[in-house]
């Protein structure tokens, strides 16, 4: 069976009035310890699975739980082993009726089977209650405890949401309201996933990185829409998991930056293809992302103009600010704007439209890619290389075909694919390198330079113009290759 749940961090100074709100006569209070097996390299771990036995009141239930293509819902099977005086030996024997949970441990385990062995425990106190909500039942649960291996310990404060009857849908919507309420943040990290990091002396899983994702040709543009921004949510939000939980590296950074962008070129270049696409999402992503933006380019200044920089209340100016924008970012990810948003793009994904399309999905394809040749042949007539903005709106343009163009031709049956791919690649390079140039330059002439900081302006500024050039010449090269599109 599939578990449809979502899990939420409580901030500290909100825990108090989410526990008064569980309070009331049925209201379930239940100690609920568990004992986590894999294999000594992890197998099950590295394959999205997880294996337990839980001591839930009197008896013993054995879970195999593993993952699917959305952070909403997990496989679950549950086999009560009943009341036994202690922890019993693990049952492998008790799948080998059920297809799917045979095929997730052959496919994690090969013949290792014999090899798992307990990897750590927990131990937690668990409130909980069913509230209707629309159509649904949701079981809400308050867990408060610890994961715990031989050696050290996590403490658990957070807030599930399971859905025992009803839609997605609601499920999504009653968790806006508590989100809303107590500030709570989205975890997709499980506490299996906690409990393995503990085992290895980690503090956080390797960043999530984009799948390469192909549209279905036999479903409609719509269908297709949805799939693609739900793989792109599996991209996104293990990474804002770890910014939030103030345990990410750089890559966990970079790898949600470039998730946030590709969700925000997705809502802006293929918007015509549901009708249940809101306009602000775009624009709400769009600021989002902004601010991871801000900071990569604060970064790549002090690592790239650093030895220019010979004047150091410049460079003391340039740290505050990369300081200021972590700092600025963390709030950001953290947001109930930002945490809402994310529960509206899951609602999108799961859901289905109202009604069939009247195309199909290489009509709705082959519309985007010729609206987007026009607006880019439009840019390139109406660039100046002395117009900031002008250029700015042929690099934008360019951005969106190149994130657009591998996806919507694989509907094609498209010779000399990768001749065109070589050409829009140069000339957004091309365009890349002289927006950050040209950022650069814009950040230090808003800064009070003084005489040894002009050599660094007078640098940027003349590649600046270097790259416009060569921009503007790869640009109408791309433009001139023979078309694919009638």
């Amino acid at each position: 069976m599939l578990e449809v749940e979502l899990k939420f961090q409580i901030p500290e100074a909100r825990r108090r009035a989410v526990q008064k709100t569980l309070e009331s006569k049925d209201t379930e209070t239940i100690q609920l310890k568990a004992k986590y097996y894999d294999t000594t390299d992890h197998l099950l771990s590295k394959n999205g699975a997880a294996l337990r036995q839980r001591l839930e009141g009197t008896h013993w239930v054995q879970t195999l739980k593993a993952a699917t293509k959305t952070h909403i819902a997990r496989f679950e099977h549950n086999h009560d082993l009943g009341e036994q005086d202690s922890s019993p030996a693990l049952d492998l024997e008790i799948y080998k009726n059920n297809a799917q949970a045979t095929e997730i441990l052959n496919t994690a385990l090969g013949d290792q089977a014999s090899d798992l062995k307990l990897q750590f425990e927990t131990d937690i106190t668990r409130t909980s209650k069913i509230i209707h909500f629309n159509d649904a039942d949701i079981e809400v649960s308050l867990d408060i405890g610890e994961i715990r291996t031989e050696n050290t310990k996590h403490d658990v404060y957070e807030i599930e949401f399971e859905l025992k009857q009803g839609s997605a849908e609601s499920l999504l919507a009653f968790s806006f309201e508590w989100v809303k309420k107590y500030h709570l943040w989205l975890d997709v990290r499980s506490k299996a996933e906690i409990g393995n990091l503990l085992v290895l002396n980690h503090k956080v899983s390797p960043a999530k990185t984009a799948k390469e994702f192909i549209f279905n040709k036999k479903n409609s543009a719509d269908q297709n829409l949805r799939s693609l921004i739900s793989d792109q949510l599996q991209h996104l939000l293990p990474n804002i998991a770890a910014i939030s939980a103030q345990v990410a590296e750089q890559e966990h950074i970079d790898q949600a930056h470039i998730a946030l962008n590709h969700l925000h070129l997705t809502l802006s270049i293929l918007r015509d293809w549901s009708e249940d696409i809101v306009d602000k999402w775009s624009v709400q992503l769009a600021a989002f992302k902004s601010h991871f933006e801000n900071l990569r380019h604060f970064e790549h200044m002090q690592n790239t103009l650093s030895t220019l920089l010979q004047n150091p209340n410049t460079a003391s100016s340039l740290s505050k600010d990369i300081l200021y924008a972590k700092e600025k970012l963390f709030n950001l990810v953290c947001s109930t704007q930002n945490v809402q948003h994310f529960l509206q793009l899951l609602i999108f994904s799961l859901g289905q439209a109202k009604q069939p399309q009247k195309h199909d999905l290489k009509w709705y394809a082959q519309n985007t890619l010729q609206h987007q040749y026009k607006q880019l042949q439009d840019a390139l007539n109406n660039a100046d290389i002395s117009d900031f903005e002008s250029l700015d709106e042929l690099a934008k343009h360019l951005n969106e075909l190149k994130f657009s163009f591998p996806l919507l031709t694989n509907i094609y049956d498209v010779k000399n694919l990768q001749k065109y791919g070589k050409a829009l690649n140069e000339a957004q390079h091309a365009a890349e390198q002289y927006q950050v140039l040209a950022s650069s330059a814009s950040y230090l002439q808003e800064t009070e330079l003084e005489a040894s900081d002009w050599f660094a302006l007078g640098w940027l500024t003349a590649k600046q113009e270097n790259y416009a050039q060569v921009f503007l010449d790869a640009t109408e090269q791309f433009l001139l290759s023979r078309k694919f599109l009638k």
